[in-house]
């Protein structure tokens, strides 16, 4: 019967090298391999060391500063309205509003797209917070209006009878059509200004 087969260590070794010892159950010699190096990170890699990734404090710092923007602006053309509501006419309400949306495209899409870089998170947040200062921009005008006229008496009469009463003002007074538009331009708008913007930002080091 034959006798199973087992390595035999080298019979010639002119170096006097001590011969490799045998991995038990595989009867072959563990082969020498070169220290591993760490894996290194490519240039490419968006997470690498001294860049953030997108995202983070600076998303944050985007919106913040784009909800101050859009409400400053929102704000400051209700108190227009308010200021100018007995001589104002229709033509001049829908003119008046679509200046609102374009400003508030360059404006909130200039400063989130400063703050908040390349990221797909702040430039729709800029869209979002845009028509949202447009739309109660007017809705808030005829708020201070409504106060202005009558006091908290009024406007709790008037809320009470139409609870919609300043949206539909905003939407029958701008002419349905008008109305979209600003929202239109206003997001649009403030999306496009902070793609723009974001793409000639540097990456923040740390």
């Amino acid at each position: 019967m034959s006798q199973p087969w087992q390595p035999q260590p080298p019979q010639h070794n002119p170096y006097g090298q001590p011969a490799p010892q045998q991995q038990p159950g595989y009867g072959y010699p563990a082969a020498p391999y070169p220290p591993q190096q760490p894996m290194q990170q490519g240039w490419g890699s968006p997470y690498q060391q001294g860049f953030r990734p997108a995202g983070g404090p600076r998303a944050g710092k985007a919106f913040f500063l784009g909800l101050l923007v859009s409400g400053a602006l929102g704000l400051v053309y209700s108190g227009i309205l308010l200021a100018t509501h007995k001589d104002l006419s229709r033509v001049g309400l829908q003119a008046s509003y679509l200046v609102l949306a374009a400003a508030l495209a360059v404006g909130v899409g200039a400063v989130v797209g400063r703050t908040g870089g390349r990221g797909a998170g702040p430039q729709v947040w800029a869209a979002i917070l845009a028509a949202l200062a447009a739309y109660f921009g007017v809705a808030n005008g005829y708020v201070f209006t409504l106060l202005d006229a009558g006091g908290v008496d009024l406007l709790e009469l008037v809320l009470e009878n139409e609870p919609l009463a300043p949206h539909k003002f905003w939407w029958h007074r701008l002419d349905g059509g008008v109305a979209l538009v600003g929202l239109v331009v206003a997001a649009g708008g403030a999306f496009a200004v902070a793609n723009v913007i974001g793409k000639k930002q540097q990456p923040q080091q740390y």
